[in-house]
């Protein structure tokens, strides 16, 4: 593990070319299954580390979680991790973009024809009742 953490290049472990293009592209490798959900920067890290054992063959001499861990916390300057960690977020909001895009969509009310359509579709609204169960519960 020494001589592998000796021989990286800290400066150019991610090539952060454009990031809102790398983050998109992360992102439909991380909705379709290629490279694992990324949530923080550290596990992009992870992912970019990875792919370099993978290309130099060493995947099954190091232990990836350590290697992560070491150069996370004591090889990596303050701006680099702040890289990962924008990266990681961008390409967390792109992957979740259409999720947030149909949550926000809940509370458009569907258009119906019928009393019965709106209450099947639209559910059934308490904000004007002003009846029994406003005096139990006024939270409403």
């Amino acid at each position: 593990m020494d001589r592998f953490l000796s021989l990286i290049d800290y400066n150019n472990i991610f090539p952060f070319l454009n990031v809102n293009e790398q983050a998109q592209k992360l992102a439909i490798k991380a909705r379709d299954g290629t490279i694992p959900k990324i949530s923080t920067g550290k596990e992009l890290l992870k992912i970019c580390l990875d792919f370099k054992l993978r290309s130099d063959n060493q995947r099954h001499i190091i232990d990836i979680d350590s290697v992560t861990d070491e150069i996370w916390n004591s090889r990596l300057s303050a701006s680099q991790k702040g890289q990962f960690t924008n990266l990681a977020d961008n390409v967390n909001k792109a992957r979740n973009a259409t999720t947030i895009e149909l949550i926000a969509r809940i509370n458009t009310p569907q258009i119906t024809k019928t009393p019965f359509e709106n209450f099947f579709l639209n559910g059934t609204s308490f904000h004007d009742d002003k009846g029994f169960e406003f005096l139990i519960h006024p939270f409403q």
